[in-house]
C-alpha cells in the first residue's frame, strides 16, 4: 500500500471553482473556505448533473482523483472537452490523479494537509486492471484542449496545472511539457 502525503497548505484557487469528480472528499471546499477572496465553488458528482453547469463559467476546474472512475478512454477524453468548454478563457485545470497503467492496481493512504495546519487522511484504490490513467496517457489526451503548465510525480501520483488552450498567463503563452 502506497503512503502518500500531499501539501495544500499553499495551495489557491481563484473566482468560480468547479470541483469535479465522483466522490467528494471535502478537501477542495476546505482550502476554497480559507482563501480570503469572494469565491464561489460548484460540486459535479457524476455525469448526470453536468446538464447544470454553465459554459465560460469556471476559473478554475479541479479534479481531485476523479479519472479514476471513468473507466474508458472516450469518456475521458469527453471530460476534457467538457472541462474545456465549461471554463472560461483564461481558466486552469488542476488536476491529481494515480499514476496507473492497465495490468496494475493501486492503494493507497493519503495525508493532505490543508491550511491552518489541518490534515485529512484518505484512502483511495483503483483495481480496475483494464484502466490506464498513466499521466503520459492522460496529457495526451489533455493535449487538444489544454496547454500543461506544470507537471510533478511522485509516489505513483501525478498533479497537473494546465490553462484552457487559446488562453495565455500573465501575457505569455502557455508552454506543453511531456
Amino acid at each position: 500500500m502506497e503512503k502518500v502525503f500531499i501539501n495544500f497548505e499553499r495551495e489557491i484557487f481563484k473566482g468560480n471553482v468547479l470541483d469535479v469528480g465522483l466522490k467528494n472528499y471535502g478537501i477542495i471546499y476546505d482550502l476554497c473556505k480559507n482563501n480570503d477572496e469572494a469565491i464561489d465553488i460548484d460540486y459535479v458528482e457524476g455525469k448526470e448533473e453536468k446538464k447544470y453547469i454553465g459554459k465560460n463559467a469556471y476559473d478554475s476546474c479541479v479534479a481531485f482523483f476523479a479519472l479514476k472512475d471513468i473507466t474508458l478512454d472516450s469518456a475521458k477524453k469527453k471530460f476534457f472537452k467538457d472541462m474545456h468548454d465549461f471554463m472560461k478563457d483564461d481558466g486552469v485545470m488542476y488536476l491529481w490523479d494515480i499514476d496507473k497503467t492497465v495490468f496494475r492496481t493501486f492503494r493507497g493512504k493519503f495525508k493532505v494537509a490543508l491550511p491552518d495546519v489541518k490534515i485529512k487522511e484518505i484512502e483511495i484504490n483503483d483495481f480496475n486492471i483494464l484502466s490506464d490513467n498513466s499521466c503520459d496517457k492522460i496529457c495526451s489526451m489533455m493535449k487538444p484542449y489544454f496547454e500543461i503548465q506544470e507537471l510533478k510525480r511522485s509516489n505513483n501520483v501525478y498533479y497537473i496545472k494546465a490553462q484552457k488552450k487559446g488562453s495565455n498567463i500573465n501575457g505569455e503563452s502557455a508552454a506543453y511539457c511531456g
